[in-house]
């Protein structure tokens, strides 16, 4: 799995008919905490291209393999270069049996289009009172609830059964998200960053 790029999150999507749990936001409703939500919103987003970039690069090593060819440039080069749009375009052959997948991934293109291009320039005049904020804060927390399950969704029916054709087992992804873990503690857990200390 050397130079596999992986990306973890704990399943949530399930328990759609509960009410949506607030513990694992911020409660906050301060400038701080918008922008915090703001930015966590669209690290989601990006997770979400990153699990549709990893589908259409192994579907394309799979391709190789089962042609007898081999490839001569990385498969994730090209995905890493498209917008989610293009990315969700071109997965459809692989989504189009699971119309709740395709739904969720036409409303998180939506919700991401209008976090990166509108956002801002739209509702800034909300960070002016508390009620705006907690508006935002409530609406960006929705956003990041939908791009995980849309990207828990994608996962579990679409690319974790690519990975599993594959012999990309899920005890093998936890393994090197653990092995990846330990390493950046191990390069960020130093002094002088845990204390902000400068180490020239």
């Amino acid at each position: 799995m050397d130079g596999l790029y992986v990306v973890r999150h704990e399943p949530t999507w399930r328990e759609e008919s509960e009410p949506e749990p607030d513990d694992e936001y911020d409660s906050g409703t301060d400038h701080k905490t918008v922008y915090a939500l703001f930015g966590l919103a669209i690290y989601k987003a990006n997770c979400l291209e990153h699990s549709l970039v990893n589908a259409l690069a192994l579907t394309k090593m799979i391709t190789a393999r089962e042609q007898g060819e081999q490839l001569i440039r990385d498969p994730w080069t090209q995905g890493f270069k498209d917008m989610m749009g293009k990315l969700i375009k071109r997965v459809e052959p692989y989504t189009s049996a699971y119309p709740e997948v395709v739904d969720d991934l036409t409303r998180s293109l939506k919700r991401r289009n209008d976090l990166v291009h509108n956002f801002w320039r739209e509702r800034i005049q909300e960070m002016i009172s508390e009620a705006g904020r907690t508006r935002l804060c409530a609406d960006l927390k929705s956003d990041c609830r939908l791009l995980t399950q849309t990207d828990e969704r994608f996962s579990e029916r679409v690319l974790d059964p690519i990975m599993e054709s594959m012999g990309i087992m899920a005890e093998a992804v936890e393994a090197q998200y653990a092995k990846e873990r330990r390493e950046a503690m191990a390069r960020y857990e130093t002094e002088e960053f845990t204390t902000g200390g400068d180490s020239a």
